[in-house]
């Protein structure tokens, strides 16, 4: 099959030598390049008045939404749309949290957004997984692209203020995680899906490292999961106090 014409086709109609490798030239240009966006960015961002801030955000804020619904209209043309492609990973999540963020902003939504979503958003972008697509695809081109405007979105709005993480706040996005996994973990259960990575660890992430820790049971691997994610966002409000402090 040509790679011009697997440009818009779904995975199970793939062959398996079509994806890209991890950390590849592709891959590694497209971290650098959304790391060279969100640094230049959020200077620039956090340079202008409040009014412009405000403006920008919402339409960042619509630009990513809108980017998830081209996802689901392509999706449905190609045959992809299933219980498989539902916004129930973290990230799928995070698109809805930063348009909400975009108009109202309050402490909890901003610290659920640096402790768990910008981590997630970052390991997406690090471990994809989407690398059986060819990186000249529509659905990998949009994976990076999406995760990257909310990482865009996320590194502007910690510039310059507006998201002010702190550590005797993180009772919050642990709230949060309290209120979202049960649910999904339950409709994981009923459905034979994976989100949020309860079931088992994405491939080729550090994830499969806890799933081998656990030596196959599924109570351990969570537990080792839930043990990280909270050392995660000890260390992300731990980091952001450390750099306002220099």
């Amino acid at each position: 099959m040509e790679t011009s014409t697997m440009f818009f086709v779904y995975e199970t109609q793939l062959p398996d030598s079509a994806g890209f490798s991890l950390y590849s030239a592709p891959h590694l240009c497209a971290l650098a390049g959304i790391f060279v966006c969100c640094v230049f960015g959020a200077r620039w961002y956090k340079r202008q008045p409040n009014a412009k801030r405000s403006s920008f955000s919402h339409v960042l804020g619509l630009t990513i939404f809108l980017f998830d619904m081209l996802r689901y209209v392509v999706y449905w043309r190609i045959g992809g749309l299933s219980i498989y492609e539902l916004p129930l990973h973290l990230c799928g999540l995070a698109v809805y949290l930063c348009v909400l963020h975009s108009i109202w902003k309050p402490d909890w939504l901003g610290q659920v957004l640096y402790t768990l979503c910008l981590p997630g958003a970052c390991c997406a972008l690090l471990f994809p997984d989407w690398t059986r697509y060819p990186f000249w695809s529509f659905v990998s081109l949009h994976s990076f692209l999406a995760h990257g405007l909310i990482v865009f979105y996320l590194a502007l709005q910690i510039a310059s203020g507006e998201i002010v993480p702190r550590l005797s706040a993180i009772w919050k996005p642990v709230l949060f995680l309290c209120a979202v996994v049960p649910p999904i973990y339950w409709f994981n259960t009923r459905f034979h899906t994976n989100y949020m990575f309860l079931q088992l660890p994405s491939p080729g992430s550090p994830l499969m490292l806890l799933a081998q820790w656990a030596h196959g049971s599924h109570a351990l691997y969570l537990v080792f999961f839930a043990s990280v994610i909270f050392l995660v966002m000890v260390g992300m409000d731990m980091l952001y106090t450390k750099s306002q402090h220099r």
